[in-house]
């Protein structure tokens, strides 16, 4: 999980609400606003394989993201963490020429990872094209032919990551959030997994669970970067290979909160965390660009990828402010504070929620959250990796590719009751997680 030392005040109160942290970015120019990401094409194969590709010459290397429909969400309630476990057995599958995949990689000087999403298991490649067509064809490889023997050391890891995370607050504070909003589904269980989950489980599970998702529907491979010819080609010929059907079966709905929640736990912390979460919508909803707006007023402490389980991530270690998981289904937002003024901060959060839902935003107030959206936006594809990532979960959305181009102009076009509409619909319910000191009374 990628490291997050923010501080982002939520709301300071007056007369208005006011943006929290840094001054906002400055507004971007009228053309990048339409149309800031460069022209992809879609294509779906035979098998239901959908590949985008978005070349970008002026980079060196070619990145590479494979979106499996088998994500935390579709793990069985008695299997918690067997995504993890088998995304890391399969990179460990040894290639033809006997090495290890993730080992070839390496060899090569490429990238090569996976990060277990709320719906998705994704692997990435970041390599020279010539390296390309080897690994990629690997990858498929061993998601077809999982090496079982591998299962003992995946275990293994995921249990010291599940111990590690039941000892740090920030991510009990998540674990107990969600535990609450996604009850009844994969998604309500801890992204390592949990001890007796862990240790109940055989090679064969993780057999299971890879093969669930490797069929041609729901698979997306997204390239950007040095996508020439020969990186398309090694594309269609590996992942043709993928069985077209059936698609994978959706995960059942979580059981929705009917009142306030309250979760209290104790860790060896010196002062107590708490974590308050609301319904957001997901990322594909009409709702989805008025909630970033109301992300960037209440203070935005991290993007989606922040709490991300996978073979190359860290837990975030100073993690406090605003948290929005919109790859969910649905979606959450989540506060976090710590320290001697976490009381403070709750009554500012309960008041600007209360002003978010009871009146329209100022002009001024609202074009500069606004800003703040969109520019966060436009500048969160700093790399390959998070170039590829928008672009798979683009080439899904009901607007195909052009989600990415179009979202920076739903952002502009949010309007003061578009703010206060979906502030009504989904900052209604908290979910409120407090870790305390051992021996803290509740």
């Amino acid at each position: 999980m990628m490291s997050a030392r923010v501080r982002a005040v939520p709301i300071v109160l007056g007369s208005v609400l006011l943006l929290a942290a840094a001054p906002p970015p400055a507004a971007p120019p009228a053309a990048s606003s339409t149309a800031p990401f460069p022209a992809a094409s879609v294509e779906t194969l035979s098998n239901g394989v959908v590949v985008a590709s978005q070349p970008s010459f002026d980079s060196p290397l070619v990145g590479m993201q494979l979106f499996l429909p088998i994500g935390l969400a579709q793990q069985p309630a008695d299997r918690a963490g067997i995504a993890g476990v088998s995304a890391a057995m399969v990179l460990h599958t040894p290639l033809q020429g006997g090495a290890a995949l993730s080992d070839a990689a390496s060899q090569a000087g490429a990238a090569l990872t996976f990060t277990v999403d709320p719906q998705d298991t994704r692997y990435y490649i970041e390599a020279k094209a010539s390296d390309f067509p080897r690994l990629f064809g690997g990858l498929v490889a061993a998601l077809e032919h999982p090496d079982g023997s591998q299962f003992s050391a995946a275990r293994a890891n995921a249990l010291g990551a599940a111990d590690a995370a039941l000892k740090d607050p920030i991510l009990t504070a998540y674990t107990m959030i969600r535990e609450v909003q996604y009850r009844g589904t994969g998604f309500a269980l801890p992204d390592a997994g949990e001890g007796l989950s862990l240790t109940a489980m055989a090679p064969a599970d993780a057999l299971a669970f890879v093969a669930q998702g490797l069929h041609g529907p729901g698979t997306v491979v997204a390239l950007t970067g040095d996508v020439t010819p020969d990186v398309l080609a090694a594309v269609h010929a590996a992942a043709g290979t993928l069985p077209p059907g059936p698609v994978p079966p959706s995960s059942p709905p979580p059981a929705p909160p009917t009142r306030s929640h309250e979760v209290v736990a104790h860790r060896d912390v010196n002062a107590a965390w708490i974590a308050v979460g609301y319904a957001a919508p997901s990322q594909f909803s009409a709702d989805y660009p008025a909630f970033l707006v109301i992300e960037a007023l209440l203070g935005r402490g991290g993007d989606v990828h922040a709490f991300a389980y996978g073979s190359d991530t860290e837990a975030p270690d100073d993690f406090v402010g605003g948290y929005y998981q919109f790859e969910a289904q649905p979606g959450a937002f989540v506060e976090f504070y710590n320290g001697s003024d976490v009381d403070q901060d709750l009554r500012s959060l309960d008041e600007g929620v209360g002003r978010l839902r009871g009146g329209l935003l100022p002009d001024a107030l609202l074009d500069q959250a606004k800003s703040a959206a969109r520019g966060a936006y436009l500048t969160s594809t700093s790399t390959l990796a998070d170039q590829s990532w928008l672009l798979g979960r683009a080439a899904v959305s009901p607007a195909g590719a052009s989600f990415e181009n179009q979202l920076a102009a739903q952002i502009s076009a949010v309007t003061a009751r578009d703010v206060q509409r979906v502030a009504r619909a989904y900052l209604t319910t908290q979910t409120v997680a407090v870790v305390l000191p051992n021996g803290a009374g509740e």
